[in-house]
């Protein structure tokens, strides 16, 4: 028999609706039908957020998890200066420390000791008998994850007691640090049931975080509440409920803030940092960021895309450093990869396709491209014309695509722009459904490429939506994961950006610097370089004096 469930009775429901009620009539307009100007308290933080999540099962997600890392902790995570550090872990597990052995049939044991005294939400202690369960549950194969990269390598998981996991690897893994990111499945809720249709869990998840969800109301808001009992402290998390505002559109999002109706924005866009930064009681909180914007080019649905000319061609046909300094003012850099400066895997050197409209001509014309009569190039009877997907709402990437569109048609390319909101285009790049995609990949602290490029890590084995399927690169990649040396591992990491570079699966443009406006008045807030996003440790956040 199921011991948890999120159902809530008629009346408890007919509260929560109030609650909700109640915090948006005080925030956004008083009973009489005046704005009202209240600010951020330690009772209730409003966020206006991007978009709303597909689903709040971190596993399952193919957005940032920000709202879900409130309530589900992983065993770790990465701190403001990209450094591992354990949450639901006791230590992270090393090769020093015993918590690491590689064995001489060439796999790899890790021991995770895990936190003691940790409860779900519901009062059951967080064991390792739930480590074991997510691993199974993802290996099992009746279910697909976000991601199976890392869990297809494990073979099996010991748990010689409540407090230890060991996992086995049948190989070398170099990124195992983070196998465990996005936590662990509660073991007591979901046993043989059917993960794609737990929809209980996956709308509010059982956790162990400072926070739980109290109502999810659909195109609107999630709203969570302090989860009493957190294992860090009665005093944690500090404030009592956060707000999430589903605001898709960015000047919604902005008036919004400026207008006091929502106390912070995380990921600002870059067009709109200037005016705010005069707006009295905000912080500008600047990170350069782990992460980089590019077009993917899927060389599965568009078929012209598998020609490497073609690739380098559209690229050498985008001004970037003339996006960067009117579309996005200035607030980014021009890169030239995805493994970016704050890693000590990064490769400056690598091949780069600078402005050349004549050289994108050249390319396309040896590739077999040759211009019609309305300027659009064609082979075979097919015209080189295809749909890029981007986000509605977003004003730079709608910006950015029609900038883009005509960069493209200048060297005989015919783009279709199709705006999708945040939510729909998740599921259409899981699915592989577009011919080309301007997006960013926020990126973990580990420099692992196998995920995005190795030719057998198509989803849902991983995120390579450009369907490159190399032999010298996968080789690369998997010798870097399988590598426990760091100085080797990293010097085959800059052999994959060179090659990367050189085959050109996507078009890179520049570094995805976080900029996030939050009160001056919130104390504890860092922000993140990395995929762990703002909300890392959102338990230590606090209304103070500003």
């Amino acid at each position: 028999m199921m011991r948890w469930s999120v159902r809530l009775s008629r009346r408890s429901t007919r509260f929560a609706a109030f609650g909700v009620a109640a915090a948006l009539c005080a925030s956004l307009v008083a009973c009489g039908g005046e704005t009202s100007r209240g600010g951020p308290s330690n009772d209730l933080l409003i966020v206006g957020y991007d978009r709303e999540p597909d689903t709040m099962n971190r596993y399952a997600t193919h957005i940032l998890e920000d709202i879900e890392s409130c309530v589900v902790e992983g065993l770790v995570t990465n701190d403001e200066e990209m450094k591992v550090i354990p949450v639901l872990a006791a230590e992270i597990p090393t090769t020093e420390n015993g918590g690491v052995v590689v064995r001489p049939d060439g796999g790899m044991d890790v021991t995770w000791k895990l936190r003691p005294g940790v409860k779900w939400h519901d009062g059951v202690s967080h064991t390792s008998a739930d480590v074991k369960f997510t691993v199974d549950a993802i290996n099992k194969g009746d279910w697909k994850p976000e991601s199976v990269d890392g869990f297809d390598r494990i073979s099996s998981v010991d748990t010689p007691d409540s407090l230890t996991a060991i996992v086995h690897y049948k190989e070398v893994y170099a990124p195992y640090q983070l196998q465990f990111v996005r936590g662990t499945l509660p073991k007591h809720v979901l046993a043989g049931r059917d993960l794609n249709t737990a929809n209980d869990y996956n709308r509010a998840p059982l956790g162990t975080g400072p926070y739980k969800v109290q109502e999810w109301k659909t195109g609107e808001y999630i709203l969570l509440e302090r989860a009493e009992g957190y294992w860090r402290g009665a005093e944690y998390p500090k404030i009592k409920q956060l707000l999430f505002r589903f605001l898709t559109n960015t000047t919604t999002r902005i008036n919004l803030l400026k207008s006091g109706e929502v106390h912070m924005v995380a990921l600002v866009a870059w067009d709109k940092v200037r005016e705010l930064e005069s707006i009295a009681g905000l912080r500008m909180n600047r990170v350069v960021g782990n992460g980089y914007e590019h077009v993917t080019l899927n060389q599965k649905h568009f078929t012209p895309f598998a020609d490497v000319k073609v690739r380098q061609a559209l690229a050498h046909a985008v001004n970037r450093d003339l996006l960067v300094r009117t579309i996005l003012d200035g607030q980014v850099k021009v890169v030239n990869g995805p493994i970016q400066p704050l890693s000590a895997a990064y490769e400056p050197k690598v091949p780069t396709y600078g402005f050349d409209p004549e050289r994108a001509r050249t390319l396309l014309t040896d590739a077999g491209w040759t211009p019609s009569a309305d300027g659009i190039r064609m082979k075979d009877g097919k015209r080189l014309a295809f749909t890029l997907i981007t986000q509605s709402g977003f004003a730079i990437r709608e910006n950015v695509s029609q900038a883009l569109q005509q960069a493209f048609r200048d060297v005989g390319a015919e783009m279709t722009v199709k705006l999708l909101d945040g939510t729909t285009i998740s599921s259409v790049w899981f699915a592989g459904d577009f011919d080309a995609m301007l997006h960013w990949w926020q990126m973990g602290a580990d420099p692992e490429l196998t995920l995005f490029f190795a030719g057998d890590r198509m989803p849902p084995a991983g995120r390579n939506i450009n369907y490159v399927n190399d032999a010298e690169l996968s080789s690369l990649l998997y010798r870097s994961d399988r590598t426990a040396d760091v100085a080797q591992r990293n010097e085959l990491l800059r052999e994959a950006q060179r090659r990367i570079a050189a085959l050109a699966p996507e078009i890179v443009l520049y570094n995805t610097a976080k900029v996030d406006a939050v009160p001056k008045s919130l104390k504890g807030f860092t922000g993140n370089p990395t995929n762990a996003g703002p909300f890392w440790n959102v338990y230590r956040w606090e209304i103070g004096t500003p």
